[in-house]
């Protein structure tokens, strides 16, 4: 599902009650001034769509695609720096028991992806003997992306994911491992039309509709990449600043994966390869330097979210990518269901049953006040589960989220792996 400001589910009462059952033994009780006001916002959007009926849970929602695509057609209600609670389930389809991340720079050399002002000199990313010539990075985003997915495996972080699997041929649990090397390839494609700012979410399935788009260049990166082993791939599509997905400030989402099955979500992806798992990974800067209703610019996809002045300003491309990353790995399937009634086949691995939220989801942007620093408090309040640095395998800072865990809080189930663990 994409990594939103604004996450599924009008459940705040019950989060703040878990939050609190969670945190009773501490001998200083956590204080969130924000959540009444997030609450009254929360009921306002659910008041003012009571006539919708959707579908009975588990609400499938294919990835959360924006309208017209989206299965469920709910309004997601803002955030409340809360996990969203109950545990995951396992729903039938794959997992990706040995990950396999390949990042794809799409139309970064191309003429006018970048702004004629950006100062850009031409780089060689290198990670191992992986190896990708850009033309223009110059917020060094693009080197920030290869880099982390370099050094996420085999991270305490990245282990959370571990306790999740799929049920194999022969009925046992396959898990999902954690290796060191799940960076696969990197790739500067500079020949396909990359140019995401003319196309549109709405418009028919095929090329200029910005999914379709997406999915066609996933499936030219699996072809350059010679995969046979699509269950275990993920294709990062990274747009560069002036290319970026034009849906993705409009629509409320950071990012998002997906899967290529032809015959879903009004056929977007019908003629292209099927079963791709690929990331939709949006200059997340641009996002970032919107401004809100002719005002200041917000922040909306993860600057400075952990980290204050320069160090920070690429926290939001490890806290975005990362969300999106794991949640292909425990369900690239992505909640898609296939045929109808009691016909039907469950491609989504691992996720609940209330909102279909994954586990980049449910812990998603916990412990921000998304409406802006409390008066005379931290940006990020000191609530187990919430954003933290940790260490990538070969030493390197990155800002994380915390990932959901079936087993944390002795099997209720609560955030993990950001080292804000609750105790």
């Amino acid at each position: 599902m994409p990594y939103r400001r604004l996450l599924g589910a009008a459940v705040a009462l019950a989060l703040v009650g878990s939050l609190l059952a969670s945190v009773a033994a501490s001998a200083n009780p956590i204080l969130m001034p924000t959540v009444s006001r997030e609450i009254a916002q929360q009921k306002a959007i659910v008041a003012g769509h009571q006539a919708i009926t959707p579908p009975a849970p588990p609400c499938p929602e294919n990835g959360m695609l924006p309208e017209p695509f989206s299965s469920c057609g709910l309004p997601e209600a803002p955030a409340t720096t809360l996990p969203y609670p109950t545990n995951m389930a396992y729903w039938g389809g794959h997992v990706q028991v040995h990950p396999k991340v390949y990042v794809v720079y799409f139309g970064w050399g191309e003429p006018g992806a970048f702004p004629a002002s950006a100062k850009c000199k031409a780089e060689t990313i290198q990670e191992g003997l992986l190896k990708a010539r850009l033309k223009c990075d110059p917020d060094g985003a693009g080197a920030r992306m290869a880099d982390w997915v370099q050094q996420l495996g085999g991270t305490e972080w990245a282990g959370v994911s571990t306790q999740f699997f799929q049920i194999g041929s022969g009925g046992s649990e396959e898990h999902i491992t954690n290796p060191t090397n799940v960076l696969a390839g990197l790739w500067a494609d500079n020949e396909a039309p990359a140019d995401l700012s003319k196309t549109s979410g709405e418009s028919e399935p095929g090329a200029g509709n910005t999914y379709t788009d997406l999915a066609a260049e996933a499936a030219r990166a699996a072809k350059h990449f010679h995969v046979k082993d699509l269950a275990n791939a993920d294709f990062v599509i990274a747009q560069p600043q002036q290319f970026s997905d034009p849906n993705a400030y409009e629509s409320g989402y950071c990012a998002f994966h997906d899967y290529t099955q032809p015959g879903t979500e009004h056929g977007i992806y019908n003629g292209i390869t099927p079963g791709v798992a690929y990331t939709n990974m949006p200059y997340v800067l641009k996002i970032d330097s919107e401004p809100i209703n002719g005002g200041e610019p917000v922040n909306d996809c993860g600057e400075n979210a952990v980290n204050a002045g320069p160090s920070g300003k690429l926290d939001g491309i490890s806290i975005v990518l990362g969300h999106e990353i794991e949640e292909t790995i425990t369900d690239p399937g992505a909640e898609d269901i296939l045929g109808s009634g009691t016909e039907t086949t469950n491609l989504g691995g691992w996720y609940d049953a209330l909102d279909a939220n994954e586990n980049g989801d449910k812990c998603a942007w916990v412990g921000e006040p998304l409406t802006g620093p409390v008066p005379g408090g931290p940006q990020v309040l000191p609530i187990p589960g919430a954003m933290g640095d940790i260490k990538g395998n070969q030493g390197t800072t990155f800002a994380v989220q915390s990932l959901w865990s079936n087993e944390a809080a002795a099997g209720t189930g609560y955030c993990a792996g950001a080292g804000t663990d609750l105790p």
